[in-house]
């Protein structure tokens, strides 16, 4: 039987807020997965690497640069929020336009925003951790707007 694999990320702030619900499988059209949601949007998310942990390797989520797709990467890197990713793997049949109830988990991360790149045409946003991979760093900071707010120019 052939195998599908479908991604899912969830973009959201410190207080559970979700901005966006996203996933990559089902195209042009928005699945109920979870009690929830999700938009489809193309995106491949890279840098699940088995069987190390903790060794503060990012994960990057790429996407075609639309503007949907910028705006919420833009606010999801100035605002330092948070992305659940899973990834799910399942049997592939005939007229399977929606979530299976038996897919599986096989991988997922959840990580805070910390950082991206652009050029033209993609985007990609990294997850990770705020925290200093060495060295002590209580508490925990990264400067964002949320935490600043916006200067006022005169």
């Amino acid at each position: 039987m052939a195998r599908g694999i479908s991604q899912y990320l969830r973009i959201y702030d410190a207080a559970g807020v979700t901005y966006q619900r996203w996933q990559n499988y089902y195209a042009n059209t928005s699945v109920t997965w979870d009690s929830q949601s999700w938009l489809y949007v193309p995106f491949v998310a890279d840098g699940f690497t088995a069987g190390i942990s903790g060794d503060e390797t990012n994960v990057t989520v790429e996407a075609a640069a639309t503007s949907m797709v910028v705006s919420a990467f833009e606010a999801a890197i100035s605002d330092g929020r948070y992305a659940d990713l899973s990834i799910y793997q399942f049997g592939v049949t005939l007229g399977n336009d929606s979530p299976q109830e038996e897919q599986e988990l096989i991988a997922s991360l959840t990580g805070q925003v910390v950082g991206g790149n652009a050029s033209v045409t993609r985007i990609a946003l990294n997850l990770g951790s705020a925290l200093s991979p060495i060295g002590s760093q209580i508490p925990p900071r990264k400067f964002t707007l949320g935490i600043m707010g916006r200067g006022v120019s005169q």
